[in-house]
C-alpha cells in the first residue's frame, strides 16, 4: 500500500440525535485500509468500535466484522447497523474475554488524550475519572497486547491516530503511541501510513478554519501498520 493517500474529509452516515461532535475516522480511509490489508472473507476486529464505521464497511467488503464497545449506547447503535448484531460485544477491553475467532486484521482508533493530566479515555471520558498521559500511554499498551491474543499468528493492526494541538502546545500522541507500541513484544512496527486530509474542518474537533481538514489543528493523519507476532488465545 502506498505511504501516503489523499481523501476527502466527509462522514456522511448518520450519527445519533444526540451526538453533536462527529470524531469519526472516514469511511473512505477504512474501505482502502480494509481492502489492503484483508481479503474477502476475512476477519476484521474493532476493540474501539465506537460507532461502527470500521465494521459496517467490513462488512460491505465482504469481510466477517467483529468489535467490542465500552459504551452502552454506542454499542446499541451498531448493532442495529450491522449484519450480525452479535459479533459487538459491549464490555470493557482490559476486562473482556470475547470468544471472538482469530482476526486476520485489527483496524481501529483508540480514544485520544488531550493532554498530561484529565479524565480518563478509557474510562470513557467520565468526569469523575482521572489519568496522566504516561498512564495514557501504559493503558494503550496493556489494551493492544490484550488485542493481540485474538489476533491470527502474522495477522496485521493497523491505528489510525494524529498528533494533537491544543492551546498548550502540542501533544505527540501518534509519536508516542506508535513508539510505545513498537517496543512491545506483541508487535513489529511495519510503517506508517501518511493520510492528508482535504475539505473544511472537521465539525466534531475543533471550532474555527486554524483547526486543520482533519482536526486536533492538522490537515493530515497517520495510520501506523504493525505485525502482529504469535497468534490467538
Amino acid at each position: 500500500m502506498k505511504t501516503h493517500l489523499s481523501l476527502p474529509t466527509r462522514r456522511s452516515d448518520a450519527l445519533p440525535d444526540h451526538v453533536d461532535n462527529d470524531v469519526r475516522t472516514p469511511a473512505v480511509l477504512v474501505e482502502q485500509l480494509v481492502e489492503a490489508f484483508t481479503d474477502p472473507g476475512e476477519t476484521v476486529l474493532d476493540p474501539f468500535a465506537g460507532f461502527g464505521t470500521t465494521l459496517t464497511v467490513a462488512e460491505r467488503l465482504g469481510r466477517v466484522a467483529y468489535g467490542v464497545e465500552v459504551d452502552a449506547d454506542r454499542a446499541t447503535f451498531v448493532r442495529e447497523r450491522i449484519a450480525d448484531p452479535e459479533n459487538l460485544v459491549h464490555g470493557d477491553v482490559f476486562d473482556l474475554d470475547a470468544a471472538f475467532p482469530p482476526a486476520d486484521c485489527c483496524l481501529t482508533s483508540p480514544p485520544y488524550i488531550g493532554w498530561a493530566e484529565g479524565v480518563d479515555p478509557f474510562r470513557n471520558y467520565d468526569p469523575d475519572s482521572e489519568t496522566t498521559y504516561e498512564d495514557y500511554l501504559n493503558d494503550i499498551v496493556r489494551a493492544f497486547e490484550h488485542v493481540a491474543g485474538w489476533m491470527a499468528a502474522d495477522a496485521t493492526l493497523v491505528v489510525d491516530i494524529a498528533n494533537l494541538k491544543t492551546e498548550d502546545g502540542v501533544v505527540t500522541l501518534a509519536w508516542d503511541v506508535g513508539k510505545c507500541l513498537a517496543e512491545t513484544d506483541a508487535f513489529d512496527f511495519r510503517g506508517e501510513i501518511v493520510v492528508t486530509w482535504d475539505g473544511r474542518e472537521s465539525d466534531g474537533r475543533g471550532g474555527d478554519d486554524s483547526n486543520g481538514a482533519y482536526g486536533y489543528g492538522y490537515d493530515h493523519s497517520y495510520c501506523l501498520v504493525y505485525d502482529v507476532e504469535g497468534g490467538a488465545r
